[in-house]
């Protein structure tokens, strides 16, 4: 099975699957911003922009998830998605290879988001990137909850948050 987790940036997915794959010894994560930095670094150099644009990152994306599928009993995806038409394609193109996926979409409040993102140290530059993107995930807040549970994140810690995943996982069956 395949668990997407999606969500603004800030809002925990890395945190979240790292709990989840704590939690489940046979998981594995696959990173599609992997993928993305390579592309950017080629591709991109000729079209600059989101990684997530380029087909190539699209297709991409779907063959790896597929290949990771093969050895682990479920594979944790953390990745925004905020453009309909790329998830839409991605999830389709899963779904074309008789894969079991899930589409989980962690949400935060803006100012929990700002607040997070402000305090995260991992990466300073991204900051006003991250930011600036939270307009996007709320225009698109409403499509994501169509295609899945959304687990609000606000008052919960990262375990309460993966226990919360994992009890939306047996709803949905």
């Amino acid at each position: 099975m395949i668990l997407w987790l999606n969500g603004p940036f800030g809002v925990g997915k890395s945190s979240t699957a790292a709990e989840l794959l704590r939690r489940e010894p046979g998981a594995q994560q696959y990173d599609p911003e992997r993928l993305g930095w390579v592309l950017q670094r080629t591709i991109g150099v000729f079209r600059p922009g989101d990684f997530q644009d380029l087909r190539a990152w699209r297709r991409g994306t779907i063959r790896g998830v597929a290949r990771r599928a093969r050895s682990a009993s479920t594979v944790v995806v953390p990745m925004t998605l905020l453009a309909p038409e790329y998830a839409d394609e991605i999830l389709s193109g899963l779904r074309e290879r008789g894969l079991e996926f899930r589409h989980v979409t962690l949400h935060g409040s803006s100012d929990a988001l700002r607040r997070r993102i402000a305090a995260d140290t991992d990466d300073p530059g991204a900051k006003d990137w991250r930011l600036g993107q939270l307009s996007r995930y709320e225009a698109v807040a409403s499509s994501l909850a169509e295609r899945g549970p959304v687990i609000d994140t606000d008052a919960l810690s990262r375990d309460e948050v993966a226990t919360a995943v994992q009890a939306s996982l047996v709803e949905q069956h």
